[in-house]
């Protein structure tokens, strides 16, 4: 396991020097899509580990959520945290909530995958764009529904 870490460490550098990212490490929030779900939260969001060097303020993207290959919503928000290195995308939870796909993807685990690209500005107001891909599990919950 801390080999395979290693190897996907190097290859996530080596990529990020040439300006395209294939593969990064994505994690969804909340991991659990419950889909007659009313909570306060308004959004899902992909937390993107990804090394912008420089970055101050995230100013253009284009990001698609897709579970098991097809794209089921846009990005509606990216901000950029320096300090760990974290892209933050939200999704409007409602949209997904309501998607026909996603409603017919009930009670499976699916792979999200997000990808698309992040324009930044660094201190001085240069532009710095980065395009990238990667996936996580999400499990798909719609209570009182057996299967699919």
């Amino acid at each position: 396991m801390q080999k395979r870490n290693v190897v996907i460490y190097i290859m996530t550098i080596i990529l990020c020097l040439g300006g395209i990212v294939l593969a990064e490490t994505v994690n969804i929030n909340p991991h659990k899509i419950v889909l007659n779900a009313q909570g306060e939260s308004d959004d899902v969001q992909a937390n993107v580990h990804i090394i912008l060097p420089g970055a101050q303020i995230v100013d253009d993207f284009d990001v698609t959520l897709a579970f098991d290959g097809i794209v089921v919503a846009k990005a509606e928000s990216a901000f950029y945290c320096i300090l760990d290195d974290i892209l933050i995308v939200g999704f409007d939870r409602t949209d997904l909530q309501d998607n026909p796909d996603v409603q017919g993807m009930a009670n499976t685990t699916v792979t999200a995958t997000v990808d698309g690209s992040v324009t930044v500005l660094d201190a001085k107001g240069v532009a710095i764009t980065k395009t990238f891909s990667g996936s996580d599990s999400v499990e798909i919950v719609a209570p009182g529904k057996n299967g699919k």
